[in-house]
Order: structure tokens, then sequence, then C-alpha cells
């Protein structure tokens, strides 16, 4: 197999399992360290438990829905506002190429 540059890749060393595994020796690694078992009483420290959560307080509902209409009608005035002044803009360009 070749790369992409067209040189062959040189993974023959790892793709190479005819042999023996090696040993410790070779590799360097014996292996994982011992574990030793914890004390026979040990248990993990107990925390204090967190107070419950505080009630949030109550929502003005017909406020919230005066709030958002008043939102809504600036929203829908600024669109159109926007809308005239292109249409206005659209109509200068237009008339100046066909008059």
């Amino acid at each position: 197999m070749t790369t992409p540059s067209g040189a062959p890749d040189d993974h023959s060393p790892w793709r190479d399992v005819s042999g023996p595994p090696p040993s410790a020796e070779e590799t360097g690694y014996t292996g994982p360290p011992p574990q030793t078992p914890p004390a026979p009483g040990w248990r993990p420290p107990v925390l204090r438990p967190s107070p419950p959560p505080r009630q949030l307080p109550g929502q003005n509902l017909g406020a919230l829905d005066a709030a958002e209409s008043r939102a809504r009608q600036l929203s829908y005035g600024v669109g159109i506002c926007a809308l005239v002044v292109m249409t206005v803009a659209l109509c200068t360009v237009c008339g100046r190429f066909l008059f």
C-alpha cells in the first residue's frame, strides 16, 4: 500500500505478528502496579446534604402578556417602516433607469 504522495508506507514492523510476543525486559513494561485493598472500616467521606431549592416568586401573567403585545406591535412598526423605506429606495433606483 502507498501513501497519497506515492511513497510506500513503512508499517511492516507493526504488522509482523508471525514471531513470539516480546518479553517484559524487551519492552520495558512490567504491567500495572499492584493494588492494595482499603482498610476494613474505610468508607468514603460523607458530605452534608444541600438544602432544598427555594420557592421561586410568582409570575404576573397579565403583565407578561401586555409586555409581549407591546413588543410585537413595536416589531411590526419597525418592520413596516423598513419596508416603506426599501420600497421608496427601490422605486427611486428603478425610476432613474426607466426615465
